[in-house]
């Protein structure tokens, strides 16, 4: 599967994302992502060729660190609704990793992505380096839980993601504009979302390490991540 048929999408809509895996099912489970304390920045890198006006960036998905190896990337807030019952309230963190530097462009190995037509307030991912890896982290009333949604590059779940509020820079005297921004070089949108993520409950994995192990954990998540959806096991409160 591409990455453009499982990719995020970003719209300056002031309303909530819906996940993108369609619809609920018995064994799916989603999750409404509430307001994230960190911006989601698009950094605009240009029209796919010239002319196309389909717009580019590199993306940055929350506050940045860099251990001298891996870049971590955190989005966090509250849990806002959901389809299933004790897991449609609480906190979560939404942890990106890729190897390399955090530049003040989300590095060089940072998702990149494009507009995505017809529709140039929205965005699919492009690229994803193969050490990226996503992993969503819940506080719930029934346990903390964590979930997988993309292991080595390759996507394991749907999630969306919309601007509740956002600011630009680059553009000059022109309204701020998602698809203007990656029309744009040097150009950059940036402001709070509110999400929604849907996967199988069969991926769910038990317990919450602390936030200093997460980096290592996500990158040693996806082997038991692909056995336990082999195995459909039911997940367990910590």
């Amino acid at each position: 599967m591409t990455l453009r048929n499982l990719a995020l999408g970003a719209g300056l809509a002031l309303a909530a994302a819906t996940a993108l895996a369609g619809a609920a099912n018995a064994s799916t489970i989603t999750i409404n992502l509430g307001l994230t304390a960190q911006n989601l920045t698009l950094y605009g890198k240009g029209e796919t060729s010239p002319g196309s006006q389909i717009g580019t960036y590199t993306v940055g998905q929350g506050a940045g660190t860099f251990d001298g190896t891996t870049s971590t990337f955190t989005f966090s807030g509250a849990i806002t609704g959901g389809n299933t019952a004790g897991l449609d309230s609480g906190t979560y963190q939404f942890v990106t990793t890729y190897l390399g530097d955090d530049t003040p462009t989300a590095g060089p190995n940072a998702p990149r992505a494009q507009a995505s037509a017809p529709n140039s307030n929205s965005f699919v991912y492009s690229f994803l380096d193969p050490s990226t890896n996503m992993t969503l982290f819940i506080q719930t009333p029934d346990g903390n839980f964590s979930e997988q949604l993309v292991h080595n590059g390759q996507f394991l779940a749907g999630f969306g993601f919309a601007y509740a509020n956002a600011t630009c820079t680059g553009l000059g005297a022109n309204p701020c504009s998602q698809g203007l921004v990656g029309n744009t070089p040097g150009a950059t949108i940036s402001g709070q979302i509110t999400g929604g993520v849907s996967f199988d409950s069969g991926g769910l994995q038990g317990g919450v390490p602390e936030p200093t192990t997460w980096a290592l954990m996500i990158l040693g998540f996806g082997g038991v991540g692909a056995a336990v959806r082999a195995r459909r096991r039911t997940a367990l409160a910590a």
